[in-house]
């Protein structure tokens, strides 16, 4: 059985600490001792973005044709009565709940006070209704999260629906390190492309988390340090900004390439 309730409540408080360490590790002096904590070893997160029509061969409504095979092909799916980030900062603009899903063995040993097993449905209905809510949905595979709960890392997936104000994945590409940036990987084929109506108003370039907007030429700019959030299409005045997935491979299977590289969630093989 995994971290009880009581003792990850009491862990939970020591959170601030984290924006701290993420300030120190800016810093030159310190920046070297602290990388292994920011290491993609132990540390992937995708951001899925919500509700955008992605342009390809063909358009597809993210994320649910993403999230539902992961789903799917999960061993267990148990959903957080609480999101742990929200939790932890109190968040003032949504509730604490809905809260994240963890998928694999892994997530049959969370404790029952934590969460519960749910079905196929019931997950679908509830990544529904967090988006609905205005919170974005991360793949995220993290070692800290394993650790947090007591389950076997290599056998679980988190799903975390968050909010701007409080994940701690976005907090960490605006004011972290830039080693916290490798940790955050853009959706496999996922490209945002600049139209011909873009105005070069710079809107775009103040809502990027990790700079990688400007505007050259009257006209926006995306550098390959973009990590496909989305915020930028959802923000342009223009609609000239827009996501699109290249023609080359299925882009669900390469995200589940990724994934399974990193961890097992459809084994029901004896855990670690």
């Amino acid at each position: 059985m995994g971290r009880s309730k009581t003792r990850l409540a009491l862990m939970v408080r020591l959170w601030p600490l984290g924006r701290v360490m993420d300030r120190l590790a800016q810093w030159p002096l310190l920046a070297t001792l602290l990388r292994p904590w920011y290491s993609p070893a132990g540390n992937e997160a995708i951001i899925i973005p919500v509700q955008e029509a992605v342009r390809g061969t063909e358009s597809v409504v993210l994320p649910l044709p993403l999230l539902a095979p992961l789903i799917e092909q999960a061993s267990a799916r148990v959903i957080l009565d609480e999101c742990l980030c929200r939790r932890a900062e109190d968040c003032q603009a949504h509730p604490h709940g809905p809260g994240c899903l963890f998928l694999g063995d892994g997530a049959a040993q969370i404790d029952p006070e934590l969460g519960r097993p749910a079905t196929v449905a019931e997950v679908l209905a509830h990544a529904q209704q967090a988006m609905g809510r205005g919170l974005t949905p991360l793949v995220v595979h993290s070692s800290f999260d394993a650790w947090m709960l007591d389950i076997p890392y290599h056998r679980m997936l988190a799903v975390c629906f968050c909010c701007d104000c409080c994940c701690t994945v976005r907090q960490g590409l605006r004011h972290g390190p830039r080693a916290f940036w490798d940790t955050v990987v853009r959706l496999p084929g996922l490209a945002v492309a600049v139209g011909a109506g873009c105005s070069g108003c710079g809107q775009c370039v103040a809502v990027c988390p990790v700079g990688a907007v400007s505007v050259q030429g009257g006209v926006a700019r995306i550098a390959e340090v973009c990590k496909g959030c989305g915020r930028c299409a959802a923000i342009c005045p223009e609609s000239a900004l827009r996501l699109q997935l290249d023609t080359e491979g299925d882009v669900l299977e390469r995200l589940l390439a990724r994934i399974k590289r990193r961890t097992d969630i459809g084994s029901r093989s004896t855990l670690e």
